[in-house]
């Protein structure tokens, strides 16, 4: 498990192109969500303007198998920007202690990565003081979650009509 920060790329470029990689594979390809993909990298505004953390399952060869970005919900969210108008519930949370995990990608359907995702998620928020994560999934996702042992509390869902999407804690 690595945690790494935006300003790390030039330390890290393998990582980094494998994460982003990564992510135009399962956000694009796969789920065919609406994301920019340049270059078969997908980076969005918040890696190129936040200098976000985030959590990388690096197996032993320096393969990276899934990945997590976190945003602080005292700065812009993707919950904020991007999906505010989507619930009806107000889901626009400020708070020091609560932040965002988005782009939760596990590479190759394995999961044991999730699994291990997971838990150095809870150990980076436990040791930096972060009390709450607040995360937007596919409302179907909470199936996989409930497998790999995770039920987070969701506490909005899309307006109908929208992509089924919650937003948990």
């Amino acid at each position: 498990m690595k945690v790494l920060k935006a300003h790390d790329r030039k330390l890290y470029p393998e990582l980094f192109d494998q994460m982003f990689r990564g992510r135009a594979e399962v956000f694009h390809q796969r789920l065919r969500w609406p994301v920019a993909v340049k270059d078969g990298l997908e980076i969005d505004y918040y890696d190129l303007k936040c200098d976000p953390p985030y959590l990388l399952d690096v197996d032993e060869q320096g393969i990276v198998r899934g990945s997590l970005r976190l945003l602080p919900t005292t700065s812009m969210t993707m919950i904020r920007r991007e999906f505010l108008d989507f619930f009806e519930e107000p889901v626009d949370f400020v708070d020091p202690n609560m932040w965002e995990c988005t782009k939760f990608c596990v590479h190759k359907g394995d999961s044991a990565t999730s699994i291990r995702l997971l838990i150095g998620l809870h150990r980076l928020y436990t040791n930096c003081g972060i009390e709450r994560i607040v995360g937007l999934y596919e409302l179907q996702m909470e199936r996989v979650y409930a497998r790999i042992g995770w039920k987070p509390r969701r506490i909005a869902a899309a307006k109908p009509g929208l992509v089924k999407l919650g937003v948990g804690v």
